[in-house]
């Protein structure tokens, strides 16, 4: 019983220390961890899925490239936060919960694309400005420090997903292409092999 009870103390105690610390965050620094937290977790289960459902295999080699940076990057976010007696968030809310269950749905070169577009480029893009201003604006040094070093990696990432995006558009617009050209010749066959129309002369 008095291990017990020593045990409890114990434990009170840490909890008390860390909401000390975590109150003494300031609510931007809170709101940085929070999105951060997000981001990274976003990050992570758009990109385990990549893996298992790209199609292109460009796309598939960023997501394995995420998995690694990204795992990496919430480790050292989850020990900053620890640190500061903050709870990261444990599960994804809103517009990224939907945005997971949109890309479970997808399939083939569609899924290829929303991933890309909406996490290779546009949650970076996001990723990019939240970091960037905690870089400049945080008020404790360790998160301004943690978000100057990560900005980088960041930025490389959005770089690389924005060149991934073009290289799926230009797919996109030669298949679209190939496509018309199979049209067209498919027409020029049934007419009268310049592309013009034959009309059947009457009684013929």
């Amino acid at each position: 019983m008095k291990i017990s009870r020593a045990l409890l103390c114990t434990a009170a105690g840490f909890t008390l220390m860390y909401g000390a610390v975590a109150a003494e965050l300031a609510n931007d620094d809170q709101e940085f961890l929070r999105k951060a937290g997000e981001s990274g977790l976003l990050e992570m289960q758009a990109s385990e899925l990549a893996v298992e459902k790209a199609q292109h295999p460009e796309v598939k080699k960023f997501a394995e490239m995420m998995i690694k940076d990204h795992g990496q990057a919430n480790k050292e976010l989850k020990s900053l936060a620890e640190s500061k007696g903050f709870q990261l968030p444990i599960e994804l809310e809103g517009d990224k919960q939907d945005l997971m269950k949109e890309l479970r749905q997808a399939e083939g070169a569609s899924f290829d694309d929303e991933y890309v577009d909406e996490v290779a480029v546009d949650a970076h893009e996001d990723a990019v400005d939240l970091f960037e201003d905690a870089a400049e604006n945080a008020e404790d040094a360790d998160i301004k420090a943690f978000a100057a070093k990560l900005l980088p990696t960041l930025q490389s990432h959005l770089e690389q997903g924005e060149k991934l995006n073009d290289l799926l558009d230009d797919a996109d617009n030669r298949e679209r292409s190939n496509g018309n050209a199979a049209a067209g010749g498919q027409g020029a066959a049934a007419g009268g092999g310049d592309g013009s129309v034959v009309i059947p002369k009457a009684g013929s």
